[in-house]
């Protein structure tokens, strides 16, 4: 066994538990046993992202996927875009757990998922446009 054999099955490992407590920390906040920062709870989903990011931007690169030479448009903005949602939702759920108005309305805190609907939906649209040329 190898010592980056051993290194990715620990990134691997502390990808899943950050989900994992994240996930508990959710359950626990949203059936009120406990009562801490929204930012508490999604702090594991934002430390996922960083394991993945390292994971995905470390050298040596990873492979390009078979018969590609650049990666699809929809894969390199999901993980921004997502970040963007998570942190427009926490601070629209600190804001109204806080019953204060929230800064953000809850259109604004969507807009990053409707935009990576859009670019899985024009990738989708190129696949199939490609496929129907070459057959």
């Amino acid at each position: 066994m190898s010592w980056r054999r051993v290194a990715n099955s620990l990134q691997a490992f502390s990808a899943h538990t950050s989900l994992f407590c994240f996930t508990l920390l959710l359950l626990l906040k949203l059936d009120h046993l406990i009562s801490c920062s929204w930012w508490v709870v999604f702090f594991p989903l934002f430390l996922f992202h960083a394991v993945v990011a390292r994971g995905r931007f470390s050298l040596p690169a990873p492979a390009v996927p078979h018969g590609r030479e650049w990666a699809p448009c929809h894969a390199v903005v999901a993980t921004p875009l997502l970040i963007a949602f998570e942190l427009l939702l926490c601070i629209f759920l600190e804001n109204i757990y806080a019953s204060k108005p929230p800064p953000v309305s809850l259109q604004i805190v969507f807009l990053p998922l409707l935009a990576f609907e859009l670019a899985i939906l024009v990738r989708l649209k190129e696949s199939a446009y490609e496929y129907y040329l070459s057959h």
